[in-house]
């Protein structure tokens, strides 16, 4: 292998779009290059269901007929180019073709997250102008409730039982309006600068931010999967995360398939016995998730010695990586996990790279992919700091830049981006430092945004909905360490006059936000406090909360 500093003297931005079949970025679309020119190649998805036998292999050609019918079926729906079309699908064969199709037919993609509660789709659903969405039976229910106020025209049900009744006359069967379409469809000749996906990340002061990507976000992860996760053809790539998320999504969920590399989806539970079986079934050499699941399998011990197992390469994002996790793998199973680094405006952008020789510093992300330029800043004058000096991770705009902003959200568009010297950066809020071999540490966060099993939880939805709840007058959020899940979401909660603040009281908060937001990011410890510490003007100040909390 090469080393590090050949492999970012030899990257080219021209190589990457030359790779493709389009004359990109005039003419790029995600569906195009990831699927349709791909027909006839072989097997895109392993599918596996939670329930024991549920098995479908989808290959690229079963990908660009189903899409098409897709794709139809939203022009039969009058669903415009540009126009936002949400998914709330778990992670069912019917997914990929759903969303592909919604990028084929130029429209633009809002993925929601299964585990949301009604207000979470709610608040995404309306910011998004969303007229139609496209779910399952089993998640029918959470958008009934908030439908008329947010203005849905068209839900679009998936029936996998082939109940007749299961689906009410005001939808439309997914079985019927997707299958009687024609599969041949001309797809819609997008550049990579035209949306395609609006993805909703949580902050910590106002509602989720809808990100939108451009088509251009598929050329941006190519070198993440040449030289971090180096892909070559003939693997079989897991991206364990949820694809209700970039990174399970795109990053390690369809970006892959556009190498001709092979994909698993599964439906079922993380299970440390379940998920060595999938590897094992399919071969699988390459592996994307979570440090939460690394630790989940380093928990079970020596479960993974009953399995032949053709895993050769670990990828972790989300939150940093424990350095015994790495131990572990590379002792145990023989397998090198590595630690990348990216947010949803940048894609990946740092990592231990499996593609050359390169030192691993256990604790650090790594260093800067080839393409990107990556700098630890004065978050008040932009310069770069000393080195080992704490400032804030930040990325220069580029070529490998497809965010377009926050949607409907100027102020905040304006303020991720700083001039300094001619170029733009994007803030990631992160702060980290940079030793003197170039490697990246994280810090910390430069906000208040908890990640817990990989998810970024933005504590001001957390708090908003702890406070419709009757016993709550004032609730304050904060992520605490955790062994398994890196943190958890605690609640400090003021209780209204004459009420209990016992347990039964905190199972009732916990069940109550569980179900109206979203199952990852409920707050499992509960603490009962008199006032909140607040500033002058009255801010918490979740600072004094966390330095109690340590």
């Amino acid at each position: 292998m090469t080393t590090y500093e050949a492999l970012r003297a030899a990257f080219s931005w021209d190589d990457v779009w030359d790779s493709f079949d389009w004359d990109g970025p005039e003419r790029f679309n995600i569906v195009h290059e990831t699927v349709c020119r791909h027909v006839g190649h072989g097997v895109a998805i392993h599918w596996e269901g939670a329930a024991d036998g549920e098995r479908e292999t989808l290959t690229y050609t079963n990908l660009d007929e189903r899409s098409g019918r897709v794709a139809n079926a939203l022009e039969a729906l009058d669903v415009e180019r540009g126009e936002p079309v949400a998914t709330l699908i778990p992670r069912i064969p019917e997914l990929y073709p759903t969303f592909l199709g919604i990028w084929r037919r130029g429209a633009v993609y809002v993925p929601l997250f299964t585990a949301f509660g009604p207000n979470a789709i709610a608040v995404r659903a309306a910011d998004a102008g969303v007229k139609t969405v496209i779910t399952t039976v089993e998640y029918r229910e959470k958008i009934t409730t908030v439908e008329a106020d947010i203005g849905i025209e068209n839900v679009v049900v998936i029936d996998r039982d082939g109940d007749a009744d299961a689906v009410d006359d005001a939808d439309f069967a997914y079985e019927t309006l997707v299958g009687d379409q024609p599969a041949a469809y001309e797809t819609a000749e997008t550049s990579a600068e035209n949306l395609c996906t609006l993805e909703y990340t949580s902050g910590t002061t106002g509602p989720p931010k809808g990100c939108e990507l451009t088509h251009r976000v598929l050329a941006a992860l190519s070198p993440y999967l040449q030289c971090s996760m180096a892909l070559h053809e003939g693997e079989t790539v897991w991206g364990a995360a949820d694809p209700g998320w970039m990174y399970g999504l795109l990053t390690a969920g369809i970006a892959p398939i556009s190498m001709g590399v092979s994909n698993v989806l599964y439906e079922g539970k993380f299970d440390p016995d379940a998920w060595y079986t999938v590897m094992e079934r399919y071969g699988i050499t390459s592996l994307a998730t979570s440090p939460t699941a690394y630790r989940g399998l380093m928990a079970s011990g020596d479960a993974h010695k009953s399995y032949d197992l053709s895993l050769r390469k670990g990828n972790s994002a989300g939150e940093p990586l424990n350095p015994e996790v790495m131990r572990w793998f590379d002792e145990e199973l023989g397998v090198t996990v590595h630690d990348h680094y990216g947010v949803t405006e940048c894609g990946m952008v740092a990592g231990n790279h499996h593609a050359c020789e390169m030192v691993v510093k256990p604790g650090s992300m790594g260093r800067p992919l080839p393409g990107f330029d990556v700098r630890v800043v004065d978050p008040e004058t932009s310069m770069e700091t000393d080195v080992d000096e704490v400032g804030e991770l930040a990325v220069a705009c580029g070529e490998g830049t497809y965010f377009d902003g926050y949607w409907n959200a100027p102020g905040k568009t304006a303020a991720a981006w700083v001039e300094h010297d001619g170029e733009n950066l994007f803030l990631t809020g992160d702060a980290a430092e940079r030793d003197a071999d170039g490697y990246l540490w994280f810090v910390g966060r430069a906000d208040d945004v908890i990640i817990s099993s990989g998810y970024r939880i933005g504590p001001f939805e957390v708090e908003s909905t702890l406070l419709e709840h009757e016993a709550v007058a004032e609730a304050a959020v904060v992520g605490v360490p955790d062994e398994t899940r890196g943190e958890l979401v605690k609640a400090y909660v003021v209780t209204t006059e004459e009420t209990d603040a016992d347990d039964e009281l905190a199972a009732s908060i916990r069940e109550f936000v569980r179900n109206r937001l979203a199952k990852h990011a409920y707050p499992r410890e509960i603490e009962f406090i008199d006032d909140l510490p607040k500033t002058s003007s009255g801010k918490i100040r979740r600072i004094e909360l966390r330095e109690r909390e340590a």
